[in-house]
């Protein structure tokens, strides 16, 4: 797995707080760049400008020429900056960066100085295929579907179709918060990439679905492995939260390639609705 010191650009423009709003101004159109790190004399990251910044600071009214008047008025101040380390996942990165909605990551060190920086756009350059990652599960997300649909619709064997949904996912963020939230969905991508083998597909479908799809299965198998995914996700237990218990309802269906993927996806998708009626926590097979 990348680490972040794999992506981080270590050419990064600073400037310190008693440098003007001329100074970021222009710095930011000269150089081209889509970002500037506010650092104090030992190098430690305050805050970060981006380009999208700019017209907020033209509307200030401001007394002076000084960077940190801008902090002041634009309520960055108190406010902690994002960062991370060189040898962080990559995709903790990008988990951060979606939940933060930035579109740039300061790097530190250990002793909390600025070695580098991520760039959104750069990251996309040089590694495309992580767009294809949910950054929290880092499983394949729905957009990878796309790309394996003409390749699974060219195949002659049958496929298993399973959705998977959460069993009272927004109680649990209720009642025990998002982050172990997050946690749970984590563990259950876990779960079902070692229950299946090396070259099925585990998608992150939704929000709380998750989409399985079994190559070379019978159809006669199908349900067996529904009820052993199942039973392999109740055992997930979060380390402090003894009494929260996690459960799926799971839709399945078969397909072959005289259909459409999407509309073996739906009839799986209506099983998992039905199995929810049928009170939760249990495998529905559909032809």
């Amino acid at each position: 797995m990348l680490s972040v010191k794999n992506a981080m650009i270590t050419q990064v423009y600073t400037l310190s707080l008693e440098n003007s709003i001329t100074d970021l101004v222009e710095l930011l159109s000269q150089r081209g760049i889509g970002s500037i790190v506010i650092v104090n004399g030992d190098n430690i990251p305050l805050q970060i400008f981006t380009l999208r910044d700019i017209p907020k600071i033209f509307s200030l009214n401001l007394s002076t020429n000084k960077i940190k008047e801008i902090l002041l008025k634009l309520d960055k101040k108190d406010k902690n900056l994002i960062t991370i380390k060189p040898n962080q996942n990559l995709m903790t990165a990008m988990h951060l960066m979606n939940k933060n909605n930035i579109s740039h990551l300061p790097v530190i060190n250990k002793e909390k100085k600025l070695v580098g920086i991520l760039s959104m756009r750069d990251l996309l350059r040089h590694f495309p295929s992580i767009i294809f990652t949910d950054p929290l599960t880092q499983i394949n997300n729905r957009m990878y579907l796309d790309i394996i649909r003409a390749k699974i619709e060219k195949t002659k064997v049958k496929l298993g179709v399973l959705m998977l949904d959460i069993d009272n996912f927004k109680k649990i963020n209720d009642k025990y918060g998002h982050s172990i939230g997050d946690v749970v969905l984590k563990e259950i991508a876990k779960s079902l990439k070692k229950s299946v083998k090396s070259y099925d597909e585990v998608i992150r479908y939704g929000g709380e679905e998750f989409l399985v799809i079994l190559y070379r299965c019978e159809e006669k198998y199908l349900p067996i492995i529904g009820d052993r995914l199942r039973n392999e996700i109740k055992k997930i237990k979060i380390s402090g939260y003894e009494s929260l218990n996690v459960t799926v309802s799971i839709g399945a269906c078969i397909y072959n390639s005289e259909e459409n993927l999407y509309n073996a996806i739906d009839k799986a998708d209506k099983a998992m609705y039905q199995a929810k009626k049928e009170g939760k926590d249990r495998v529905v097979w559909t032809i």
